[in-house]
């Protein structure tokens, strides 16, 4: 018996209004060609441009490093 891979999709809606489901890989790409109008997480719908997107910049830390401690 063969085993399959369950691979996750994530829900998409592109700037036309299409609706898809993409692999997760293919998501950071789409968002900086600015393709995607939003995407689905666990905690609901994130509009691209809107709501805060991991890796998109924001606040910076001023402190020190503490991964050298």
């Amino acid at each position: 018996m063969a085993f399959f891979r369950r691979t996750s999709k994530i829900n998409v809606v592109y700037k036309n209004g299409v609706k898809d489901r993409i692999s997760p890989a293919l998501l950071g790409t789409l968002i900086d060609s600015k393709q995607i109008d939003q995407f689905e997480r666990d905690d609901g719908w994130a509009k691209v441009g809107l709501d805060p997107i991991r890796g998109m910049g924001g606040i910076g830390y001023d402190g020190g490093d503490r991964r050298l401690n």
